[in-house]
């Protein structure tokens, strides 16, 4: 009796996780039909979805069906890109060597540098990268003012372009990356995402973290293309300057160690009542190594877990509550598949049909991205993935968590 319960209460939450998936993995089709077929107002109107509770004129829409036009450098708006640093003297070269290689129209772009009070020799690595650029600066929060949210509230203050740009001192861009991710704004975006990749794929571990940040990035962007803006990623993300003090910035979440990006988003887009864009071009694309060890990697999901109980959408916060319960099912399922042969052949069932959803979004985003994708690693995957998510969000949860040599606690 006690199985048969089990089983029936973990078809009902199968069939809500196969349901949200599939929605997700439409929202992918539709951003993939708009980047295929860039030019007409059909495909600019089919991307004009109803957000819950905002207006249809001011809802969530992704504008990359636009992407590809060419914008004369008048066109294009002046725009800063924000880069905190923290213990990033590794790093921090080479992403500054891809910022001074925009293709970007002159004296429209600048740089700032953010140095979160970094323990290395990271400000002077970013110093001698820079090589006396005039668009660039290296700028110091005060004493005592620190946090990544701190860094960029400072390296708003010190912008007077229209547009602010943010990524990570651990990233790498394309030349063309800027161009293509501010191309919304000239046709009335207020907030633009675009996708970030792992490059690292040497070992199973690297493919493994790849392809868990290539589903956070493949529901991101489903999201956008369904018009319900939830999640982005703040190393390839951009707002209209203006918007940042009129919404009050990061006011109400500062105590959160995370989610510098999402908050922001979510202000513009349902407080506000903005347009949101994902773009998807891939010069786009942002790359970065990701963490080189398994405990760099748990630290910084469970500190990206640890905002969500500040979502102000219940609903959202609900349904994520849903899929929780969903995975720690998932995760106890093995344990009641062995209690008899029936169990097992339920067991298996759930495994398999979660493994069907969950590649049928895996594969629209490879495609989408342009990410190889190993049917092996997808399958070690699965099998991993329940129990990741119940230990990060229960961590999360706790809101305590070292990062870049601080220890940490949300408050």
């Amino acid at each position: 009796m006690i199985v048969y319960s089990f089983y029936s209460l973990f078809a009902a939450l199968t069939a809500v996780y196969a349901l949200f998936l599939f929605r997700i993995r439409s929202g992918l089709r539709a951003l993939s039909s708009e980047h295929a077929h860039p030019s007409g107002s059909d495909a600019v109107s089919a991307s004009m979805a109803t957000v819950p509770g905002v207006p249809a004129a001011q809802s969530g829409r992704d504008l990359s069906a636009t992407e590809s036009i060419v914008v004369s450098d008048e066109a294009l708006p002046t725009v800063t890109v924000l880069v905190p640093m923290r213990n990033e003297e590794d790093t921090i070269p080479d992403c500054i060597h891809s910022l001074l290689l925009q293709d970007y129209a002159a004296g429209k772009m600048a740089v700032i540098l953010i140095d979160d009070h970094s323990e290395d020799g990271t400000r002077e690595a970013a110093h001698g990268a820079v090589g006396g650029d005039p668009r660039f600066r290296v700028l110091a929060p005060a004493d005592g003012v620190e946090g990544k949210k701190e860094a960029l509230t400072a390296g708003v203050a010190h912008a007077d372009t229209e547009i602010i740009v943010t990524t990570d001192a651990d990233c790498r861009h394309d030349a063309l990356w800027l161009r293509h991710l501010v191309r919304p704004f000239t046709d009335g975006a207020d907030v633009c995402a675009g996708p970030v990749v792992f490059d690292r794929r040497r070992t199973l571990f690297s493919r493994l973290q790849a392809l868990e940040f290539l589903g956070l990035v493949g529901v991101g962007a489903g999201f956008f293309g369904i018009g319900y803006p939830r999640l982005c990623n703040g190393a390839n993300f951009a707002y209209r300057r203006e918007l940042f003090s009129t919404v009050g910035g990061y006011e109400g979440n500062e105590g959160i160690h995370s989610g510098d990006d999402e908050f922001l988003l979510h202000k513009i887009v349902y407080r506000h009542g903005g347009h949101a864009a994902f773009v998807t071009h891939p010069a786009a694309m942002v790359r970065t190594r990701g963490p080189e060890s398994m405990r760099d990697f748990l630290r910084q999901r469970i500190r990206w877990a640890s905002k969500t109980r500040r979502y102000e959408d219940g609903r959202f916060v609900s349904f994520l509550v849903l899929l929780f319960v969903y995975f720690l099912f998932a995760a106890v399922n093995p344990l009641v598949s062995v209690t008899s042969t029936a169990a097992l052949a339920a067991g298996m069932l759930f495994f398999f049909l979660k493994l069907l959803v969950d590649t049928a979004v895996l594969f629209a985003a490879a495609a989408l991205f342009h990410q190889p994708l190993r049917p092996l690693d997808v399958f070690v995957a699965e099998v991993l993935h329940p129990y990741y998510i119940v230990i990060v969000s229960l961590l999360g949860f706790v809101g305590m968590f070292s990062w870049k040599n601080r220890r940490l606690q949300n408050r």
